[in-house]
């Protein structure tokens, strides 16, 4: 495993944690030290593989496609009943440790901030695997993709909404969650230019004009390459943007944790940087 490798999001050292151990992974430690801000990263080792994801012959497997169907829509319908119990003055039904939500902060900022992020993972998962399908000729993924896509759009602005109505947010609380947004979208529109303008997916983009700018600005418009510089530069950057701290060092769910291997066993099992994914038990683990 490269050096680069090394340091993603599983391998990240946190305080009062030791490093997760490459030889001998465990899925309990995994579902331990997995913070909302590492599925950022989850994000950029995608975007950074996409070239690999695009060119496997073998086609998504039906109950992926479906697995991501039900599991986003179960996620989307939680987030939409928890924030109608907020917007009506109630708390959340589950406990809160549960849902990855901390008891001495607004539970709408901290709903807010994990449908932000989560939003985030899945438009790149969306423009990826829609690219793959124009890539092979298909439309096959489009439909199911397209409409968790506008799924998560409609989540995206009620939790916005929420946020504005809730008189229990500080202003400190609006602030910091728009400045969570504007990173997400900025991010989001970096990491997937170039398959936005190889494939013609400029409505991916939150801003197709600074998407199409970041595009021009990057020296090489293909896909990033894990081993360069420019990668290392995007993971420090990311790490700056979203910090593992604060709001962002809650728990993921494990809705979000489904999700996320089902994405991440969707590339080939041959990649260095994911051999921690690929493993048999984190097939084992995933939710039918």
């Amino acid at each position: 495993m490269t050096a680069v490798g090394i340091s993603l999001f599983g391998f990240r050292r946190e305080q009062g944690h030791r490093q997760l151990s490459e030889a001998n992974p465990s899925y309990a430690t995994w579902n331990r030290l997995v913070k909302l801000a590492y599925l950022t990263e989850v994000a950029a080792l995608m975007a950074a593989h996409s070239e690999l994801f695009l060119d496997q012959s073998q086609e998504l497997p039906n109950q992926t496609i479906g697995d991501y169907y039900i599991l986003s829509r179960n996620r989307f319908n939680r987030w939409m009943r928890d924030l109608t119990d907020l917007e009506n003055g109630l708390s959340i039904r589950d406990p809160l440790h549960l849902v990855g939500l901390m008891p001495h902060r607004s539970a709408t900022r901290c709903l807010t901030e994990q449908i932000l992020i989560n939003e985030m993972v899945a438009r790149i998962w969306t423009t990826l695997v829609v690219a793959r399908d124009k890539a092979h000729n298909s439309d096959r993924t489009v439909p199911v993709a397209h409409n968790i896509f506008l799924g998560h759009l409609s989540v995206r602005h009620k939790a916005l909404s929420s946020c504005l109505a809730d008189d229990r947010m500080s202003p400190q609380d609006l602030i910091s969650i728009d400045k969570l947004r504007a990173s997400t979208e900025r991010w989001s529109d970096l990491l997937c230019c170039h398959l936005m303008d190889r494939f013609g997916l400029w409505h991916y983009a939150f801003d197709e004009e600074r998407a199409k700018e970041y595009l021009r600005d990057r020296a090489d418009q293909r896909s990033l390459s894990q081993n360069s510089q420019s990668w290392v530069l995007i993971l420090a950057g990311m790490r700056h943007s979203f910090p593992d701290n604060d709001g962002l060092a809650a728990t993921i769910h494990e809705d979000d944790r489904a999700i996320t291997r089902l994405m991440l066993s969707s590339f080939p099992e041959d990649t260095p940087e994911m051999a921690f994914w690929m493993g048999n038990r984190m097939r084992q683990a995933r939710i039918s």
